[in-house]
C-alpha cells in the first residue's frame, strides 16, 4: 500500500522514521520534541540490530534526519534539495550541523530519509558529498527515499498503524505506474473484450409488451406513460 507521504506534515513524517529506525536501529531510538534539533531528528548509541546487516551492524552514535516535503513526485537531485554550486538547499543547510556533530565526536553514523525519489547515481553522489564535507565514511552514511520507505513499510506493516497513519484517510492519487498495469490487464483480456462487443445487441421489447410482461394494466400504464412524460416537460422547462 502506498502512502501519500507529501500530505503529512512535518511531525508525522518524523514520526515514521524514528519507528522505522527502531526496529532497524533498536528500540532506544530516541526521538526530539519540535524545535532547533541541531542536525539530528532522532539519535542511537549501541549497536544496531539490522543496519546494516545483522553480520556487519553500525556500533555508535547514529544520527537520524528527517526532510519531509509536501511537494509531490520530488526528488533527491532536485536543486532545492542538492546542490554542489551552493549551501542554499535543504541538504546544504544540514552539512554544517552534520559536520559539528563530527568534530564534536557525537556522531559515527548518519541517515538521511525524505519521501522523495531516489535513483542509483544521486544516492552514490550525495552519499559521497556528504562524506567529502562531514569526514564521515561514505560506508557510515545512508540515505532513504520513497521507493526504500516503502519497502521497509512492507517489510513492517504495523509501523503504519504505530504512526497514526491510514492509506485510507489519504486522496486518491493515480500513478502513470498504475494506469500501466489497467492498460496491460486490459490488453490482456483484449480478445475476450472484443468478442463480446461483437455479439448481438439485446433484443428490447416494447413498452406494450414490457407491461404485459410485468402484469400491467392498459390504465396503469397510461397513467406511468403521462406521468413520465409531464414530468419530463417540466424538467426541460425548468432548464
Amino acid at each position: 500500500m502506498k502512502f501519500a507521504y507529501e500530505d503529512m506534515n512535518d511531525g508525522q513524517f518524523e514520526t515514521l522514521v524514528v519507528l522505522l529506525c527502531q526496529r532497524l536501529l533498536g528500540a532506544a531510538v530516541q526521538g526530539f520534541a519540535k524545535g532547533p534539533d541541531g542536525g539530528r531528528d532522532a539519535k542511537f548509541i549501541g549497536t544496531a540490530e539490522l543496519h546494516p546487516s545483522k553480520s556487519a551492524p553500525w556500533v555508535g552514535t547514529t544520527i537520524v534526519q528527517a526532510k519531509h516535503t509536501n511537494g509531490y513526485n520530488r526528488n533527491f537531485s532536485e536543486s532545492d534539495f542538492f546542490s554542489t554550486t551552493t549551501a542554499n538547499t535543504v541538504l546544504g543547510k544540514e552539512i554544517p550541523r552534520v559536520r559539528k556533530l563530527r568534530e564534536a565526536k557525537q556522531l559515527d553514523h548518519y541517515m538521511l530519509f525524505a519521501n522523495r525519489r531516489l535513483s542509483g547515481n544521486a544516492e552514490t553522489e550525495i552519499r559521497d558529498y556528504i562524506a567529502s564535507q562531514c569526514t564521515v565514511p561514505a560506508s557510515s552514511i545512508y540515505l532513504c527515499g520513497l521507493e526504500q520507505l516503502e519497502i521497509w513499510l512492507k517489510r513492517f506493516p504495523e509501523v503504519a498503524g504505530e504512526a497514526d497513519i491510514d492509506p485510507v484517510d489519504s486522496p486518491l492519487i493515480v500513478s502513470p505506474d498504475d494506469l500501466a498495469e489497467v492498460v496491460q490487464a486490459l490488453a490482456r483480456q483484449k480478445d475476450g473484450v472484443v468478442t463480446l462487443l461483437d455479439d448481438p445487441p439485446t433484443v428490447r421489447v416494447t413498452y406494450e409488451q414490457k407491461n404485459a410482461l410485468n402484469n400491467m394494466s392498459a390504465e396503469y400504464a397510461k397513467a406511468q406513460r403521462r406521468k413520465y412524460l409531464k414530468d419530463t416537460a417540466q424538467m426541460v422547462l425548468s432548464h
